[in-house]
């Protein structure tokens, strides 16, 4: 028998298959060959470690590990050998996890949220005692910048107050006078009209003397003032006028009249001309006043008339 067949023939030996002349056979090819010898050895070895390989018993928690599906973590540090690498790598590798986790929580999450959320919840003062303090609010009298005036004086607008009447004591003289012929009331308005003419100049003439700022007068005569008028008073707002005086504007002096006593800016005041212009003939007049004005306003007193065409 070949040496071949022979080592072939071993297993099949130790097992009892062979027939008498081939066990013979092979009986005499393991008595001269010590590679045969040692390889019979081995599969006496193997038969034996096998039967006490089947009588191990294996535990149930080894039994569920096994057959748990491993993840793709798990499979990684068995590939990498994990549990081999120095311990100064391992935490550094830890080291770096937990900061991108932290990076990416702080990028990520809604901090303006949260910061609502906290500001929102219940109040953590303490109020060690209270006091309650009374304060007297002064109080002031709105009084206006200005002083309201007529149209051609300085002197401040004034409602006529009626005259008491004295009794007068019967005299010689009186009852000469007496007999004289009485002023008729015409004669004593044409009167009152020159007096005051001449106070008007007067008033002029010393307003214009004194160094100051300026004042534009004037007035315009219109038809239908009830309808114009609350037109003009819009206008006088739109364009950035204020009421100079204590009255309102477009004061309602008498039926047949208004009166606007307001500051301007005066960059506005051709946009106003021009305004007062479409209504009627414009008559505004630049005048010195004791009054400075701030730069870039101007005052006016202008007098809306029902024309009596």
């Amino acid at each position: 028998m070949s040496p071949f067949i022979g080592h072939e023939l071993l297993y099949d030996y130790l097992s009892g298959v062979l027939d008498e002349e081939r066990k013979l056979a092979v009986e005499d090819h393991v008595k001269f060959s010590r590679d045969a010898q040692l390889d019979l050895n081995k599969i006496q070895n193997g038969e034996v470690y096998a039967k006490q390989l089947s009588s191990t018993i294996v535990s149930q928690p080894i039994i569920e590990q096994i057959n748990t599906p491993s993840t793709y973590l798990t499979v990684l540090m068995q590939k990498s050998n994990f549990d081999r690498w120095p311990q100064g790598l391992k935490w550094g590798l830890e080291a770096l996890v937990v900061v991108g986790v932290i990076v990416t929580l702080l990028t990520v999450a809604p901090w303006q949220k949260v910061l609502q959320i906290g500001m929102s919840g219940g109040s953590k003062e303490v109020v060690l005692s209270e006091v309650s303090k009374t304060e007297k609010v002064a109080q002031y009298e709105d009084k206006p910048q200005f002083v309201d005036e007529e149209p051609k004086t300085d002197k401040p607008l004034q409602v006529p107050k009626p005259m008491p009447t004295a009794e007068v004591k019967a005299s010689p003289a009186a009852s000469v006078a007496a007999a004289k012929p009485s002023m008729t009331p015409a004669a004593t308005a044409a009167a009152v009209a020159v007096a005051a003419k001449k106070e008007t100049e007067k008033d002029d003439e010393s307003a214009s003397a004194a160094s100051g700022g300026y004042l534009y007068r004037g007035e315009i005569a219109l038809t239908n003032l009830s309808v114009v008028g609350p037109k003009i008073t819009e206008k006088i707002k739109e364009l950035g006028g204020r009421k100079a005086g204590s009255v309102e504007l477009g004061w309602q002096k008498s039926p047949t009249s208004t009166y606007y006593h307001f500051t301007l800016p005066e960059a506005k005041y051709q946009d106003l001309t021009t305004f007062l212009g479409t209504y009627g003939k414009v008559n505004l007049t630049k005048e010195k006043h004791p009054r400075v004005m701030p730069d870039g306003i101007i005052r006016l007193i202008i007098t809306v008339d029902e024309d009596k065409k």
